[in-house]
């Protein structure tokens, strides 16, 4: 009976059912409590969890990792998987990194962005072309943040076409253009009153925007070009590890 349950559960969970697989093994877990001292049956109880609601998986999986320090390897490697794919770098660093898994904590520290670490990581495990592929990232030219609010201090939206915005530089240049007019047009007619108010609430708005909108555009250039190269490197050299670059 205990091993019937036991393999309609495990049956559940390798088809994908994962809630009703999680049902299921929690059911065997109240009747036969002893049955929680198997590690491949609270794993997936683990996982099934997390299929549903993340926080609730994580925590499953950290009292397992609490519980038996001394997992093998394999279920090592596919509870770090686990929390890789939930964003959990920290945790599958700290999983990893007394084992012989050093290509999979590579890739964490990548997906992390500790730079310094993979490049290190992968070094140690003799793997020269990845730490190669680190160091071209590392010098190769990115937009400079600085520089973007610089440009657009002194001409709207220039910032953003430097960043490789150009529509939204456009876009600024415009709104300057027009609001700048705007103002020049009022004071000429000695309209202080609506001059003010054009300055607070159109030219001031966007010029400040204009700038706000130049540093984003190079942080988001900068991400996206981060995000590529790592789906490049994972798609390269670690193409039997099911994850996506955040």
């Amino acid at each position: 009976m205990l091993c019937s349950q036991l393999t309609l559960a495990d049956s559940l969970y390798a088809r994908g059912y994962y809630e009703e697989a999680r049902l299921e093994y929690l059911r065997v877990f109240v009747f036969y409590p002893q049955l929680r001292q198997n590690v491949e049956a609270r794993l997936h109880y683990a996982v099934s969890i997390l299929k549903k609601d993340a926080s609730k998986g994580i925590s499953e999986l950290n009292k397992l990792v609490n519980e038996f320090p001394q997992l093998p390897i394999n279920m090592r490697r596919e509870i770090a998987e686990q929390y890789i794919n939930t964003k959990r770098y920290y945790l599958a660093i700290s999983l990893l990194r007394d084992t012989e898994e050093r290509d999979l904590l590579g890739l964490v520290y990548l997906l992390d962005g500790q730079f310094s670490n993979a490049r290190a990581t992968f070094l140690e495990d003799g793997n020269i072309e990845i730490a190669d592929l680190i160091d071209e990232y590392l010098q190769s030219p990115k937009r400079s943040e600085r520089t973007a609010v610089l440009l657009s201090l002194f001409l709207p939206g220039a910032g953003e076409v430097y960043a490789g915005n150009s529509v939204l530089g456009l876009r600024d240049f415009l709104m300057n253009l027009g609001s700048g007019y705007l103002f020049y047009n009022v004071l000429r007619q000695q309209k202080y009153v609506d001059a003010t108010l054009v300055f607070l609430f159109l030219l001031n708005r966007f010029y400040l925007g204009s700038i706000h909108n130049a540093q984003k555009s190079a942080i988001e250039h900068n991400e996206k070009r981060r995000r590529e190269w790592l789906e490049r490197i994972v798609h390269k050299h670690f193409a039997d590890f099911n994850t996506k670059p955040h």
